[in-house]
């Protein structure tokens, strides 16, 4: 697979950045406890806030997506996903870089996030990712990233 084309998302993407997101928690909608809904309001997301799409060069395909909360103090990544077909193959990683330079040149020092508990593929990944563990409450655990 040839590397995934970043760019910011468009108002047409959302039904695909959509497809991918139910397919990417699909496997944890069903077993996991306090998921929150993770796939609805993707158009307005895309129209309101940062989102960036990874797409195949070769065949435009959606292969995941990344929306990012701009706070007074922080970038928070609202949704990181990636199609399972995709998983493994720096998809995340590149979705994540792109968002870590937007954060620094808007001016923050951080990002921040929340996952689930029980995601722990996902939270390898951040772990990985040189993410830390700020706190837990419930089955959220936050997340904080150093951007110095």
């Amino acid at each position: 697979m040839e590397p995934p084309l970043i760019r910011a998302a468009r108002a047409a993407d959302a039904p695909a950045f959509t497809d991918v997101i139910r397919a990417a928690y699909g496997p944890w909608i069903e077993r996991l406890d306090g998921l929150p809904d993770v796939d609805s309001g993707v158009a307005d997301e895309i129209e309101t806030h940062p989102v960036w799409v990874a797409e195949a060069d070769d065949t435009g395909r959606i292969l995941g997506g990344l929306v990012m909360h701009i706070g007074t103090d922080a970038a928070q990544v609202a949704n990181l996903a990636v199609h399972p077909d995709c998983g493994g193959r720096g998809v995340g990683r590149a979705l994540m870089a792109v968002a870590e330079d937007y954060a620094r040149r808007a001016g923050f020092t951080r990002m921040t996030l929340a996952s689930h508990r029980d995601m722990t593929p996902t939270l390898r990944f951040y772990f990985n990712s040189g993410w830390t563990e700020t706190g837990r409450e419930g089955y959220r655990v936050f997340m904080e990233k150093s951007l110095v």
